[in-house]
């Protein structure tokens, strides 16, 4: 029946192609775009997004896309630094001697020269289908020797990802400066023991990168007793945290807080026009010379920051430095050297990407090289409320038109019907 219009027909089609590309573009479009630094050798790196990068983006990073060349999508992971690490690593003693004696005892010596407290000793050993019964004594000089473990058995020595194993030989709470490992070799032969140590516990602190600070000014007021410190980042950020550097008085202790983070709500204006309304959120502050000039805040999209100390009838303090940092957030994707890589974000309807990579986390080490971003630039910029409203009345306009030609040709079309009825 189509064919009856062809004028409407090329008219029908020419609407929904224009619809099909406006919207579309108004999906895809990005505000800002940076370019990746050399990439030096094939495989996995870790793309450190500076503080420009995460400001200008969704809060969760879900708008960020990486390009190849002339717009290959790569695939990525998200990683972020957590704040505290608690890392466990295998330290090792220094075996000073193994004596191995086939049909007879073996001795593997130990040295602890700190005479740490232990009441464990790991020991790797490589992989054996064995059981082999073992004493443990300790020392402080060589000579005089005390039984710590009168037996144990070393058994199951078999590790299927790897060709050692690691055996924890534990025992009382001893701080000897040698100790002396007794292995019965008599019905076989000595095991190959490769280390002994132990492991250790201990938290690291997450990486930060500093924010720059645009301007800074300071108002040590004497009518209410406190300091003013306003910060401005000239465009948007996410602080996590502030390091002052205090260098008097010697002695301090001083409460206030930090008024951060501005919170759109909504507020009528006449004639049913909204505005945003900017609300302060306030961060309690305590700076005293017993402990690191640090505060933590909530992860929050800002501009600027206020920071109140108060004096009471103290003398303003001595601040060298204030610094503002956010925890290191990566991109980690698969590089390949000599290609060009563009990442684009500045998209606040976008959906994060659904890529494989997700299901491959744990395939990915953890030290990888990292990248920085350069070369940070406004593609087009965000639009404008006047812009955003042209291209919503263009979508409107050409809505209407089709919805015109629709009832047009069904007009027509029913009245063609009438007249052969």
């Amino acid at each position: 029946m189509l064919a009856l219009f062809p004028m409407t027909r090329k008219l029908l089609f020419l609407l929904v192609g224009l619809l099909l590309r406006v919207l579309p573009s108004q999906a895809q479009e990005f505000a800002w775009q940076a370019q990746l630094g050399p990439v030096p050798q094939p495989g996995y790196h870790r793309i450190l997004l500076s503080p420009q990068v995460t400001g200008h983006a969704q809060p969760n990073l879900e708008d960020l896309r990486l390009f190849q060349g002339k717009g290959q999508a790569v695939p990525y992971l998200v990683r972020t630094e957590s704040p505290v690490q608690y890392r466990t690593l295998f330290k090792p003693y220094q075996i000073l001697r193994y004596t191995r004696q086939p049909g007879g005892v073996s001795e593997l010596l130990v040295h602890n020269p700190e005479k740490r407290r232990i009441n464990n000793i790991s020991l790797q050993i490589g992989n054996a289908e064995v059981r082999k019964q073992v004493s443990l004594s300790g020392s402080d000089d060589q000579q005089n020797w005390y039984v710590l473990k009168e037996q144990d058995v070393l058994y199951a020595i078999r590790n299927p990802r790897s060709t050692a194993e690691v055996k924890l030989l534990d025992f009382p709470l001893s701080d000897y400066r040698y100790f002396r490992l007794q292995l019965n070799d008599s019905a076989s032969a000595p095991l190959n023991i490769l280390q002994a140590g132990y492991y250790d516990t201990y938290s690291e602190a997450g990486k930060y990168t500093r924010i720059p600070i645009q301007s800074l000014t300071r108002v040590d007021s004497t009518q209410n007793q406190t300091t003013y410190l306003h910060l401005r980042f000239g465009q948007p950020v996410y602080p996590e945290q502030i390091v002052f550097h205090i260098s008097a008085p010697h002695l301090y202790f001083r409460s206030g807080q930090v008024i951060m983070g501005k919170q759109k709500g909504q507020e009528r204006r006449r004639k049913r026009r909204r505005r945003a309304r900017m609300e302060e959120i306030s961060v309690p502050l305590l700076l005293h010379s017993n402990a690191p000039a640090v505060l933590e805040l909530p992860r929050q999209k800002v501009e600027e920051l206020t920071i109140q100390i108060e004096n009471a009838d103290n003398p303003p303090l001595t601040i060298d430095s204030v610094q503002v940092l956010q925890l290191n957030r990566y991109l980690v994707a698969a590089l390949e050297p000599h290609q060009t890589y563009t990442l684009r974000f500045g998209n606040e309807k976008l959906n994060a990407p659904d890529y494989d990579l997700q299901f491959f986390q744990d395939s990915i080490p953890q030290d990888i090289p990292v990248l920085q971003v350069q070369n940070l630039q406004s593609v087009s910029g965000p639009k404008t409320p006047k812009q955003a409203q042209n291209s919503k009345l263009l979508i409107w306009a050409a809505i209407a038109v089709l919805a015109v030609g629709l009832g047009y040709m069904t007009v027509r079309l029913l009245r063609d019907m009438e007249k052969k009825g």
